[in-house]
């Protein structure tokens, strides 16, 4: 488990460098922090903030796809 409160001196590129990271290693929801985390760095750009953003957006979709017709045959 990743602890993001040791991670707060990070810059936002940093944070989202690390999220990125994570999210390639399927750690998905310790991602999704470092991607908010991102997000909410007084440095961060707005290309930050929207990557950053649409990454979480795209991971709780992916996370939350239920295939109905595998649980009904």
């Amino acid at each position: 488990m990743v602890d993001i409160m040791n991670e707060f001196d990070m810059s936002a590129k940093e944070l989202l460098e690390r999220a990125e990271e994570l999210r390639r290693n399927c750690m998905f929801g310790e991602a999704i922090n470092f991607y908010r985390a991102a997000a909410q760095t007084p440095d961060a750009s707005e290309e930050i903030k929207r990557k950053s953003l649409a990454s979480v957006e795209l991971m709780q979709e992916i996370n939350g796809f239920v295939n109905t017709d595998l649980m009904n045959p």
